[in-house]
């Protein structure tokens, strides 16, 4: 399953790089970022009208909508919520609904069981191909230095082993063209599961002759490492995420999610996918790498696609790393 997983990491990697159809645009650019991210001008807020009332909401088309919209959310994920037993009618939007039918309440909160199974897919399936159910892991000192690969996995602590992992890595990626980067990442990891996940990226684009632009974006997030195994370990969180230069600055939420999988000794595959806003532009950041381990030292080839609002780039990016 590891070499298999390998191998599709590797071929997103290259679709993403090919894609079928390359072109430039204007605003794959740093001045286009900053464009994408710099608030636009505040909308002018609805007034009220001086003869508009309590009474009359139904005349304002917004409220309508949203009355609707509520009622129709609460009732397909929760149900019919009267205990009275009365087969009364009762209002939700436009709709009339009978109260106390066992029937379509089961349905809407089967409706709303597999809902929710889908959107924790991402989380539930990684626990159970591990088979994580919350055992103890004792770091080891760096990866494969024992024969787990990464972790031993038991039911018991250890208070030989260490409560605290913290992984450094910096690279240097390049798009092949008028752009390049510098990146560092931190990753604090603690046997509770809970750690700490910051990068830095120095951002560089030729404007032409001998000028350049260049910016700084970064992200620090609070993750949780919610599968485990000797053999791999996935984590994910939320924190903020920034941009700044001389020009300006702003910053906004940011969702993570990601992993490592080791391989047979000394190899290693990770991904990490970010989500979020940084301004009013949207935040999209892909990164997956093979990394060869030499005792506590790593080397790390990896593949990056970025995108901030209307900007949009692809890096290979070459790097060194250490565990402690």
């Amino acid at each position: 399953m590891v070499r298999y997983l390998a191998a599709l990491l590797s071929l997103g990697a290259f679709l993403a790089w090919c894609p079928p159809a390359s072109r430039v645009c204007a605003e794959d650019t740093l001045s286009g970022m900053r464009a994408s991210i710099a608030a636009d001008k505040p909308q002018e807020k609805r007034r009220r009208k001086k003869n508009d009332s309590r009474e009359n909401l139904w005349d304002d088309d917004s409220r309508e909508d949203s009355s609707f919209l509520g009622g129709l959310i609460t009732a397909f994920l929760f149900g019919d919520d009267d205990e009275d037993g009365d087969e009364e009618l009762e209002y939700v939007g436009f709709h009339k609904t009978i109260a106390g039918r066992p029937e379509p309440e089961k349905k809407k909160r089967l409706i709303g069981s597999a809902i929710c199974g889908v959107l924790f897919i991402p989380v539930t399936a990684p626990r159970w191909l591990l088979n994580d159910e919350g055992q103890y892991a004792n770091f080891s000192d760096y990866p494969f230095s024992d024969d787990a690969a990464n972790m031993l996995i038991t039911r018991y602590r250890k208070r030989n082993r260490k409560f605290m992992r913290a992984r450094y890595l910096s690279e240097y990626g390049d798009n092949f063209g008028r752009q390049q980067k510098i990146s560092s990442r931190i990753l604090l990891d603690t046997r509770s599961r809970i750690g700490v996940d910051a990068s830095f990226d120095y951002l560089r684009e030729q404007t032409g002759g001998s000028e350049h632009d260049q910016t700084w974006l970064g992200d620090v997030n609070v993750v949780l490492r919610f599968a485990q195994s000797e053999q791999a370990e996935f984590r994910a969180g939320v924190g903020v995420a920034w941009q700044a230069d001389s020009l300006g600055s702003a910053s906004g939420a940011n969702f993570t999610y990601g992993g490592n999988v080791y391989l047979s000794e000394p190899h290693m595959v990770d991904f990490d996918l970010d989500l979020g806003r940084i301004g009013e532009a949207g935040l999209t950041r892909f990164r997956t790498g093979y990394s060869f381990y030499l005792h506590r030292l790593r080397a790390r080839l990896g593949y990056e696609y970025l995108r901030v609002g209307s900007f949009d780039a692809n890096y290979m990016s070459g790097g060194v790393g250490i565990d402690f």
